[in-house]
């Protein structure tokens, strides 16, 4: 018999790599919608949060000189949100189990030959 081209780990290999990609796809843009409230399950995604005081009016309109926003009513909550994407960890958790699948088929395949011969 001659050696399919493709084997079972290819195969596994391409819907693993498709699946991680489409998961992490749709967590990235499920986050660019609401980053902080929205929970993060992917491990190669990181969030940082920054949160501070800010005047909802300006110094000029205050008229009692300039406020601190601390001790401002109209002070509000400034949310600033940095997403970074942890590339070499994607790749490790893509390529790893890629490995793993082929080294399996390998090992299969030289443990079932034994018996045809």
């Amino acid at each position: 018999m001659t050696p399919h081209s493709y084997n079972r780990a290819t195969h596994f290999s391409i819907v693993w790599g498709v699946a991680l990609a489409v998961m992490t796809l749709v967590e990235w843009h499920s986050l660019e919608r609401n980053p902080v409230t929205q929970e993060i399950i992917s491990p190669f995604i990181q969030r940082n949060i920054d949160v501070s005081l800010a005047n909802a009016v300006s110094p000029a309109d205050a008229s009692g000189g300039l406020v601190d926003a601390e001790d401002s009513a109209d002070a509000i909550l400034r949310y600033d949100v940095e997403l970074k994407f942890n590339g070499p960890l994607f790749l490790a958790c893509f390529f790893g189990p890629v490995l793993l699948f082929h080294a399996i088929g390998l090992l299969w395949r030289r443990w079932q030959a034994p018996g045809q011969g």
